[in-house]
């Protein structure tokens, strides 16, 4: 498989490659990586054709949507597809009030789910700001399975399909 072939994506007008560059790791996931490593990375998967960035609020409390907006700002905006997730809202706090893991010298921000419509609309447009683009091709509504949420799994599901899905079906 090449990483540069495009795929139509799910049942809407997107294509997008078939692979995807996840950007856990250039949040800094279990260990901290430098800005020039993290530029290395996101390079080396677009000079291999890879297309398709995915993305969250949570990856590095920010500090992944921060590197990979900055990467792609001057690259042609519709030569790639940017996925990113609702479902956690990021506040300020000092550094050493935040429990940072599994993320190491993440960003200043802490981490709260919020599956409401207004959080979902706020998740969107921080991570917009915090990516520095126009647009997020693919949004998801993050963490809401059992492994994630346990016993609690269908009560966040139901309020995420009536707050995040609501919104992102109105953003549409």
């Amino acid at each position: 498989m090449k990483p540069s072939v495009k795929r139509k994506f799910g049942r809407v007008d997107l294509e997008a490659t078939a692979f995807a560059f996840g950007t856990a790791p250039i949040g800094n996931f279990l260990k901290p990586i430098s800005e020039a490593e993290s530029h290395a990375m996101i390079e080396t998967a677009w000079d291999a054709g890879v297309r398709f960035y995915d993305t969250a609020p949570m990856y590095g409390h920010g500090l992944a949507e921060l590197r990979t907006g900055h990467y792609l700002r001057w690259k042609p905006r519709d030569e790639y597809v940017v996925a990113s997730k609702v479902g956690r809202l990021l506040k300020p706090a000092k550094r050493e009030t935040i429990d940072f893991t599994p993320w190491a010298d993440a960003a200043p921000f802490t981490m709260q789910f919020d599956y409401s419509y207004d959080g979902a609309m706020r998740s969107f447009e921080d991570s917009l700001q915090r990516l520095g683009l126009e647009r997020i091709d693919v949004c998801f509504i993050h963490d809401i399975d059992r492994f994630t949420r346990g016993d609690a799994q269908p009560e966040v599901f139901e309020a995420a399909m009536d707050g995040c899905w609501k919104a992102l079906e109105k953003a549409t």
